[in-house]
C-alpha cells in the first residue's frame, strides 16, 4: 500500500491513527561517535598495558595497525576511496585487542583484525554490514582457539614481548560460573580495579562504568538500550540467582566475560542500532534476555558475543515490527472501547427478546469533508477592487480586440475552408452516382419485364380468332 493511501485511511478514521515512532530529535555524527570511543578505549588499553606490561600495547597497536592495512587493501580491491579519518576501523582494532587476554599469540591477533576488516567489506563497507565485525571475529577466534581466547594469565603476571610465559594461564571467572556454579574468592576493591584473570580490557569495571556514564552523557551510547538490556538482564538474575546472594549474583555475572564491556562499546554500534524509540527499547529487551538465557543454559563462555550477532540478525526489521505491532494494538484497543460494547448489548438484547431501540445501533460517522468552500451565511461580501486608471483601461480594450479580431478570422478562414470541401464532396458524389448507373442495364432490365407482357397479348389474341 502506498503512502498516500496511508494518509488518506488515517485522514478518513480519526480514531485509528498511525504508531508514533518518535525518531530521536538530534542524531549525531558517526566520526564524532567513534572518536568518543577511542578516547574511552585508550583509558582501557592504559589500564591494560598497567596491569599486563608491554605486551598489552604491542597487541592493541598491531591490531590497529592490520585493521587500517587491511581496510586499504580491501578498499583498493573493491574499487573503492580509502579514508584514512575512518575511526570505525580504529575503534574495531582496540576492541577486537582489549577482548584479548594479554598471552595470546600475534598470529591469533592479526587472523581478527583482518577477519573483521574482510566481513565489513563483503557486506558492502562501513555503511552496511548487518553483523558487528568486531564480535564476528571474536566468535571465530573463540569456536577456532578457545585454549588461547578463554584462559587468561594470572593476576599480577606481566607476560614477556617475544615467546611464551613460564606460568600456566588460568580460567574467568565466567567458567567457573558457568562449569561449576561457583566463582573464585575476589574482593569487591579487586572487582572494580580489575585486578582478576579475564581479557585485557574487559576486567576494569570502574573505569568501564566511567566511561560508559561519560559516553551517555555525550550521546555516543544509546540510553534505552543500556538500561533495557542490562535492567532485563538483571531481572532474570535476580530471580533465578547463582547463589543465595543476590548481590554478590549480581556483581559477578556483570564482570564476567564480556558483558559490561558489550553493553558499553559494541552493542551501541551505529551502524545496527535501530532507528526508532520503540525498536531500541525491544533490541535491548532481546539482547538482555537471550544473553541471560545463554549464559544460565547455554553454559558457553563469551556468550555474549554470540547473543549480539542473533541480536544484528534481526535489528533491521524491529522498526517496521513495532510500527506493525503498535497499529494493531491502537485499532485492538478503538474496537474493545468503543464497538465491543455495542455488539454485547445488541446480543443480549436479542437473547431477552428484547426490541432494539432506534439509538442501539451502530451509527457511522462519517468525517467532515473539506472542499475549500467558503461558509455559507446569507450574506454578500463586497470585493474592493483596486480602480485602474485610463492608459491601463485603454490598453486592455486594445489587447480584448485584437483577439477578438483574430478569434473572428480564424472563424472565417474555417468556415470557407469547410465550404469549400463540402462542395468538393457534393461534385464527388454526383460522379459517383452516374458511374453506378448505365443505360445498358436499364434496358436490359426493362425488355425483360416487357416480354412476358408482349407473350401474353399474343396468346389473348389467338383465343379471340
Amino acid at each position: 500500500m502506498s503512502d498516500n493511501t496511508n494518509e488518506l485511511l488515517d485522514k478518513f478514521d480519526s480514531d485509528v491513527k498511525t504508531y508514533d515512532l518518535q525518531m530521536p530529535k538530534k542524531m549525531r555524527k558517526q566520526k564524532s561517535i567513534y572518536a568518543d570511543q577511542l578516547v574511552c578505549l585508550a583509558a582501557l588499553m592504559g589500564m591494560s598495558i598497567w596491569q599486563s606490561g608491554v605486551r598489552a600495547f604491542v597487541i592493541c597497536l598491531g591490531s590497529v595497525l592490520i585493521c587500517m592495512i587491511a581496510d586499504m587493501v580491501f578498499c583498493k580491491m573493491s574499487g573503492k576511496t580509502y579514508n584514512p579519518k575512518d575511526l570505525s576501523t580504529i575503534a574495531s582494532g582496540m576492541c577486537i585487542a582489549l577482548m584479548m587476554p594479554a598471552s595470546v599469540h600475534y598470529g591469533i591477533v592479526a587472523g581478527g583484525a583482518l577477519l573483521a576488516i574482510a566481513v565489513k567489506h563483503i557486506f558492502g563497507g562501513k555503511d552496511n554490514y548487518i553483523f558487528n565485525p568486531t564480535c564476528v571475529a571474536i566468535a571465530f577466534l573463540i569456536i577456532c582457539f578457545p585454549n588461547e581466547m578463554l584462559y587468561y594469565p594470572p593476576v599480577g603476571v606481566q607476560p614477556e614481548i617475544w615467546g611464551e610465559m613460564s606460568v600456566s594461564p588460568v580460567s574467568g571467572i565466567e567458567s567457573y560460573l558457568l562449569k561449576l556454579g561457583t566463582a573464585p574468592a575476589v574482593s569487591f576493591e579487586n572487582i572494580m580495579l580489575g585486578s582478576f584473570a579475564g581479557p585485557m580490557g574487559t576486567t576494569h569495571i570502574l573505569v568501564i562504568v566511567v566511561c560508559g556514564v561519560c559516553l551517555l552523557i555525550r550521546r555516543s551510547m544509546s540510553f534505552l538500550i543500556t538500561l533495557f538490556g542490562l535492567g532485563s538482564y538483571c531481572a532474570l538474575t535476580a530471580l533465578f540467582p547463582v547463589f543465595s546472594n543476590i548481590g554478590d549474583t549480581l556483581l559477578l555475572e556483570l564482570s564476567a566475560g564480556y558483558l559490561l564491556f558489550g553493553f558499553v562499546f559494541l552493542a551501541s554500534d551505529p551502524q545496527t542500532l535501530p532507528k526508532t524509540i520503540p525498536g531500541k527499547i525491544v533490541y535491548g529487551i532481546v539482547i538482555g534476555i537471550i544473553g541471560c538465557l545463554f549464559r544460565h543454559f547455554g553454559k558457553v563462555e563469551g556468550s555474549f558475543i554470540f547473543v549480539l550477532l542473533l541480536a544484528n540478525a534481526f535489528s533491521l526489521r524491529l522498526d517496521d515490527l513495532c510500527s506493525y505491532i503498535g497499529r494493531k494494538v491502537r485499532r485492538s484497543f478503538h474496537y474493545l472501547r468503543s464497538d465491543m460494547g455495542r455488539y454485547e448489548k445488541l446480543r443480549s438484547d436479542a437473547e431477552l427478546d428484547r426490541k432494539p431501540k432506534l439509538t442501539d445501533t451502530m451509527e457511522i460517522i462519517v468525517p467532515p469533508t473539506n472542499f475549500d468552500m467558503p461558509p455559507i451565511d446569507n450574506k454578500v461580501t463586497k470585493i474592493n477592487r483596486k480602480k485602474s486608471n485610463f492608459i491601463t483601461r485603454y490598453a486592455d480594450n486594445r489587447r480584448i480586440k485584437r483577439k477578438k479580431d483574430e478569434l473572428i478570422r480564424k472563424k472565417q478562414i474555417r468556415d470557407s475552408e469547410n465550404n469549400y470541401m463540402n462542395a468538393m464532396r457534393r461534385m464527388l458524389g454526383r460522379h459517383k452516382e452516374d458511374a453506378q448507373k448505365p443505360e445498358e442495364h436499364k434496358t436490359e432490365v426493362a425488355h425483360i419485364i416487357k416480354q412476358p407482357m408482349k407473350r401474353s397479348q399474343q396468346k389473348n389474341n389467338k383465343q379471340g380468332q
